[in-house]
């Protein structure tokens, strides 16, 4: 992590718990960490779990003028989806500042999909955000 990212995390870290580090984390409190959301935004962005969607089509699909048949496979590349320039200006940068409220505004419905979209999407993406929350309470790691 770059050094003005991590300064960023850790002021937010100190505004939210304080010096006392034995304080239990509360729902709050992360709901709270809105910085550190951005930098988890970003991180799953570049390094989506699953960089590859499937599904099979229930009826007749026309896209762009073609039709696919029903039973058609269609495969959503997510990693180049996430990469894709109109959406993520300079895409291979780390910058978690996109997903701050007023840049995230920019972002189209299905532009990011790290855990998926619709009813399929991943179940555990709100744990998988709440535990990495709470783990960067620990404030120093590397």
């Amino acid at each position: 992590l770059s050094p003005d990212v991590q300064t960023k995390i850790h002021e937010e870290l100190d505004r939210i718990f304080g010096m006392d580090e034995k304080r239990e984390v509360t729902e709050r409190d992360l709901n709270d960490l809105e910085y550190l959301a951005c930098v988890l935004k970003e991180t799953n962005r570049i390094y989506t779990a699953g960089p590859i969607i499937g599904r099979q089509l229930q009826k007749d699909t026309k896209i762009c003028g073609y039709t696919l048949p029903k039973g058609s496979t269609c495969v959503a590349l997510i990693y180049f989806l996430h990469r894709d320039k109109d959406v993520f200006p300079d895409p291979e940068k780390f910058d978690p500042d996109r997903f701050l409220p007023e840049n995230s505004a920019k972002i189209p419905e299905y532009g990011y999909i790290p855990f998926g979209a619709g009813t399929r999407n991943c179940i555990a993406r709100y744990e998988i955000s709440t535990n990495f929350k709470s783990v960067m309470q620990l404030k120093d790691m590397q």
